[in-house]
């Protein structure tokens, strides 16, 4: 039997070969590490602004409310806090705006907040509802 010479060549391309195949298996490894990293750090500012942001929006309807009962002609305010508020962590902006409802003793009230200024730290939330007029403004 007759062996086949196998030249130096051929055992150099396998070598360069399992090199790209560990570089690339490498960069994929940290590629989705990174990746993971991220989406857990967004989660979790997520989850630090959800009770800032529900705590605000619940604001924003307490006052809608509080200004359609004294003035029925209220059309909404926009309020920004800053960061440097002490009150919150980053810069926020309440928008609440009143529209007339098909119903003539209610209003359409919708009300965004938006929580931080610069991606990917920025948080926005709405809530759209309908609330009555005083009893006084129903009864004309």
């Amino acid at each position: 039997m007759r062996r086949i010479p196998v030249s130096r060549n051929c055992h150099r391309h396998g070598f360069v070969g399992v090199i790209v195949l560990v570089a690339m298996a490498a960069a994929v490894l940290i590629a989705t590490v990174s990746l993971q990293r991220t989406t857990q750090q967004s989660q979790m500012r997520q989850s630090q602004a959800t009770p800032q942001t529900a705590l605000l929006i619940e604001s924003a309807v307490s006052l809608a409310n509080a200004q359609l009962q004294s003035d029925p002609a209220y059309q909404g305010e926009t309020w920004n806090i800053s960061g440097e508020s002490g009150v919150l962590d980053r810069p926020a902006e309440i928008v609440i705006a009143v529209r007339p409802h098909d119903d003539e003793q209610l209003r359409n009230v919708e009300i965004q907040v938006k929580l931080g200024d610069k991606l990917p730290r920025v948080s926005r939330e709405s809530l759209k509802l309908t609330l009555p007029l005083p009893q006084a403004e129903q009864d004309k």
